[in-house]
């Protein structure tokens, strides 16, 4: 548990470093969105920035490379090395048998497995939340694509990239989706405020 704790943890510096970042960002995107007659709210920018800050660290976390702050200077623990690269579905159940079922390391479930899941949870709910037209598949997609990138981009490091890593984020997002359409249907007028609304359009 105090892994778990550990990687947030560890996503706020980055976060924090990434706010000026993302605040300039919205605020030259907000330009362009009232020359083109949109209307933006404050929830709207709000729920970007978090977005944003958020995939920060999620990517500080799974991509960025792990720095190592030696008496003899800083190096990188985990670069130019190729990690473990699994390509058989389902893989994860043999796995995760085997070290939680097995070995009883059961952080290994929480980890690999319902870790995974709830990282993208939040992709799924705010796809939909901020952004019109954000049908399932669309969402699904955009967690797709994410999932997609990191695995990709942990390939050069020692990390695992893993393909079941792919359907698992995936799912997190979909659940992450019918968490939307659940709030949605208690207080639909009040996510309104989170989008974007073209010229003549009202809620």
């Amino acid at each position: 548990m105090n892994r778990i704790f550990g990687y947030i943890l560890n996503m706020f510096p980055y976060m924090l470093i990434a706010i000026p970042v993302v605040i300039l960002i919205r605020v030259i995107s907000c330009s362009f969105l009232k020359k083109k007659e949109h209307k933006t709210t404050v929830w709207h920018e709000l729920g970007v920035c978090l977005f944003f800050l958020f995939l920060v660290g999620l990517f500080s976390q799974t991509i960025i490379p792990q720095f190592d702050f030696g008496v003899g200077g800083i190096s990188i623990t985990n670069g130019n090395l190729l990690g473990e690269i699994n390509l058989i579905p389902g893989k994860v159940f043999i796995d995760t048998w085997r070290e939680s079922m097995v070995g009883g390391y059961w952080l290994y479930f929480a980890i690999n497995f319902i870790g995974n899941i709830c990282l993208f949870v939040p992709i799924g709910f705010c796809v939909p939340l901020l952004w019109n037209k954000s049908s399932l598949p669309k969402t699904l997609l955009v967690g797709f694509l994410i999932s997609l990138f990191i695995e990709l981009c942990q390939l050069p490091q020692a990390r695992g990239t893993d393909i079941d890593d792919l359907w698992i984020n995936t799912l997190g997002a979909m659940i992450g989706y019918l968490l939307y359409v659940g709030v949605c249907r208690i207080a639909k007028q009040f996510l309104l405020k989170f989008r974007i609304q073209k010229k003549g359009e009202s809620n």
